[in-house]
Protein backbone atom coordinates (compact mmCIF):
# COMPACT_ATOMS: atom_id res chain seq x y z
CA UNK A 1 0.00 0.00 0.00
CA UNK A 2 1.38 3.40 -0.90
CA UNK A 3 0.76 6.75 0.78
CA UNK A 4 -2.09 7.78 -1.53
CA UNK A 5 -3.93 4.48 -1.00
CA UNK A 6 -3.51 4.82 2.76
CA UNK A 7 -4.83 8.39 2.74
CA UNK A 8 -7.82 7.34 0.62
CA UNK A 9 -8.74 4.57 3.07
CA UNK A 10 -8.38 6.64 6.24
CA UNK A 11 -10.73 9.42 5.12
CA UNK A 12 -8.43 12.20 6.36
CA UNK A 13 -9.59 15.77 6.45
CA UNK A 14 -7.67 18.94 7.26
CA UNK A 15 -7.38 19.96 10.91
CA UNK A 16 -9.02 23.38 11.00
CA UNK A 17 -9.48 26.28 13.38
CA UNK A 18 -12.80 24.88 14.62
CA UNK A 19 -11.08 21.58 15.43
CA UNK A 20 -8.38 23.40 17.40
CA UNK A 21 -10.96 25.47 19.30
CA UNK A 22 -12.93 22.33 20.17
CA UNK A 23 -9.76 20.60 21.41
CA UNK A 24 -8.80 23.58 23.59
CA UNK A 25 -12.33 23.73 25.02
CA UNK A 26 -12.25 20.01 25.83
CA UNK A 27 -8.82 20.31 27.45
CA UNK A 28 -10.00 23.31 29.44
CA UNK A 29 -13.08 21.48 30.69
CA UNK A 30 -10.98 18.45 31.61
CA UNK A 31 -8.45 20.62 33.45
CA UNK A 32 -11.23 22.40 35.35
CA UNK A 33 -12.74 19.03 36.30
CA UNK A 34 -9.41 17.78 37.67
CA UNK A 35 -8.82 21.04 39.54
CA UNK A 36 -12.30 20.83 41.08
CA UNK A 37 -11.71 17.22 42.13
CA UNK A 38 -8.30 18.09 43.60
CA UNK A 39 -9.76 20.97 45.59
CA UNK A 40 -12.62 18.80 46.87
CA UNK A 41 -10.28 15.96 47.81
CA UNK A 42 -7.33 17.91 49.24
CA UNK A 43 -9.01 20.97 50.70
CA UNK A 44 -7.21 24.25 51.25
CA UNK A 45 -4.40 23.49 53.66
CA UNK A 46 -1.77 21.04 54.81
CA UNK A 47 -4.11 20.21 57.72
CA UNK A 48 -6.85 19.18 55.26
CA UNK A 49 -4.44 16.87 53.43
CA UNK A 50 -3.17 15.49 56.75
CA UNK A 51 -6.76 14.75 57.82
CA UNK A 52 -7.30 12.79 54.59
CA UNK A 53 -4.08 10.84 55.20
CA UNK A 54 -5.01 9.97 58.79
CA UNK A 55 -8.51 8.75 57.90
CA UNK A 56 -9.04 5.01 57.28
CA UNK A 57 -9.70 6.01 53.66
CA UNK A 58 -9.96 9.43 52.03
CA UNK A 59 -13.33 11.14 52.07
CA UNK A 60 -14.56 10.74 48.49
CA UNK A 61 -16.26 13.82 47.04
CA UNK A 62 -19.49 12.98 45.18
CA UNK A 63 -20.08 13.58 41.49
CA UNK A 64 -16.84 12.19 40.08
CA UNK A 65 -16.10 8.98 38.20
CA UNK A 66 -13.28 6.57 39.12
CA UNK A 67 -11.57 7.55 35.85
CA UNK A 68 -11.47 11.18 37.04
CA UNK A 69 -9.53 10.03 40.11
CA UNK A 70 -7.16 7.99 37.93
CA UNK A 71 -6.50 10.99 35.69
CA UNK A 72 -5.84 13.21 38.70
CA UNK A 73 -3.47 10.54 40.04
CA UNK A 74 -1.48 10.66 36.78
CA UNK A 75 -1.29 14.46 36.80
CA UNK A 76 -0.31 14.57 40.47
CA UNK A 77 2.34 11.91 39.92
CA UNK A 78 3.87 13.93 37.08
CA UNK A 79 3.89 17.12 39.13
CA UNK A 80 5.40 15.43 42.20
CA UNK A 81 7.96 13.54 40.13
CA UNK A 82 8.92 16.69 38.25
CA UNK A 83 9.38 18.68 41.44
CA UNK A 84 11.48 15.93 43.01
CA UNK A 85 13.67 15.72 39.92
CA UNK A 86 14.14 19.48 39.82
CA UNK A 87 14.99 19.57 43.51
CA UNK A 88 17.52 16.76 43.09
CA UNK A 89 19.13 18.60 40.22
CA UNK A 90 19.07 21.78 42.30
CA UNK A 91 17.63 23.57 39.33
CA UNK A 92 14.47 24.68 41.09
CA UNK A 93 14.60 28.28 42.34
CA UNK A 94 14.09 28.51 46.11
CA UNK A 95 10.93 30.56 45.58
CA UNK A 96 9.32 27.63 43.74
CA UNK A 97 10.18 24.93 46.29
CA UNK A 98 6.94 24.15 48.13
CA UNK A 99 7.43 25.21 51.75
CA UNK A 100 4.37 23.35 53.05
CA UNK A 101 5.00 19.89 54.37
CA UNK A 102 2.66 17.31 55.79
CA UNK A 103 3.86 15.32 58.77
CA UNK A 104 2.37 11.90 59.47
CA UNK A 105 4.06 10.25 62.44
CA UNK A 106 7.78 10.35 61.70
CA UNK A 107 7.26 10.80 57.96
CA UNK A 108 7.50 14.24 56.38
CA UNK A 109 5.97 14.57 52.91
CA UNK A 110 5.99 17.48 50.51
CA UNK A 111 2.54 18.86 49.83
CA UNK A 112 2.49 17.30 46.34
CA UNK A 113 3.81 14.01 47.72
CA UNK A 114 1.03 13.98 50.31
CA UNK A 115 -1.57 14.85 47.68
CA UNK A 116 -0.31 11.98 45.55
CA UNK A 117 -0.70 9.56 48.47
CA UNK A 118 -4.25 10.81 49.13
CA UNK A 119 -5.35 10.36 45.52
CA UNK A 120 -3.62 6.95 45.28
CA UNK A 121 -5.47 5.80 48.41
CA UNK A 122 -8.74 7.17 47.00
CA UNK A 123 -8.27 5.22 43.75
CA UNK A 124 -7.44 2.04 45.68
CA UNK A 125 -10.54 2.53 47.86
CA UNK A 126 -12.81 3.14 44.87
CA UNK A 127 -11.44 0.12 43.01
CA UNK A 128 -11.95 -2.24 45.97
Amino acid sequence: MNEDEFDAQTNWRPFGTADAARLVAQMGAHTRLLMTLGKALWGDSAEDVQRQLLAPHPEIPPGFEVEDFRQLLKVTERINSGLLTLQRLRGLPAALVPADAVVIGSERLSMWGARWVVIRRAVEYLES
